[in-house]
């Protein structure tokens, strides 16, 4: 069962920080539940968030998850327990609604296009594995993206089952909200949409004035800065990182300093 492998992992992982003692817990939840399982004593000795919003390599590698073009399934949960897979939106979306998230969360010119070889295809029957979706869509590049449209096809495919940009979205909030002092913020994205949303928020994280916008004289007091960004720009892998692991060519890690 799922509760079983989570315990044999959560050991596994144990294992390891066991040098660390009781300052190591591990619990099973979404990034939106990070801080609600803190108690305001541990909110306050915090000193380093760290979420990497990709998905994992073992994810990827095992074919009953089905995020791989090759996948003889199609599911794309990041957790199991879920009763929503990638089987649903494929078979069970509108051509609307397939259009909306092959533009929104795959930035696809041609949503229309994509969306309508699926309701052909289904027509004629269930689409039932992720090789067979992709071979669909297509697998070749993109001219000048560097990638295909079934590789974003899936990405929008994989936001929509698991809520994922709603659960950055919600971790960044609860950070807001919970009173860290003179903690790190560090957070690693893997595609535009994410990164777009973390950078935006660290711009108003470290904005003085929240005055509204034509006021003539700052009338708010100009000291509302949660802290400082210490990452002008995002931070990549390096050429002998991606020699060693190729999947980190898009991760984008971006660092924010909440201040004491």
């Amino acid at each position: 069962s799922n509760a079983l492998k989570f315990r044999s992992l959560s050991m596994r992982i144990s294992s390891v920080l066991e040098p660390f003692g009781s300052r190591v817990k591990i619990y099973k939840s979404n990034f939106s539940e990070l801080t609600s399982k803190l108690s305001q004593e541990e909110i306050l000795n915090v000193r380093g968030i760290l979420a990497d919003i990709g998905v994992s390599s073992l994810q990827i590698d095992k074919d009953d998850r089905g995020f791989s073009l090759g996948s003889s399934t199609l599911d794309m949960r990041m957790d199991k327990e879920r009763n929503f897979s990638a089987f649903d939106v494929v078979n069970g979306y509108s051509f609307d609604e397939l259009i909306r998230i092959f533009r929104d969360y795959g930035e696809l010119k041609n949503a229309a296009g994509i969306a309508n070889k699926i309701i052909n295809a289904r027509n004629l029957g269930k689409i039932t594995s992720a090789k067979e979706l992709a071979n669909l869509i297509g697998t070749a590049q993109i001219k000048g993206r560097g990638v295909s449209p079934a590789i974003l096809a899936f990405q929008a495919i994989r936001i929509e089952v698991n809520g994922e940009l709603d659960e950055l979205t919600n971790l960044l909030d609860s950070i807001e909200k919970c009173g860290f002092k003179d903690c790190l913020v560090a957070i690693i994205t893997f595609h535009s949409l994410e990164d777009r949303i973390v950078k935006e928020r660290f711009k108003k994280w470290a904005n003085s004035c929240i005055c509204l916008p034509g006021v003539y004289r700052c009338e708010c007091g100009n000291n509302h800065e949660l802290g400082e960004i210490l990452t002008k720009k995002p931070l990549t892998a390096s050429q002998n990182e991606l020699k060693i692991n190729s999947r980190s060519k898009s991760a984008k890690l971006r660092v924010f300093k909440i201040k004491g």
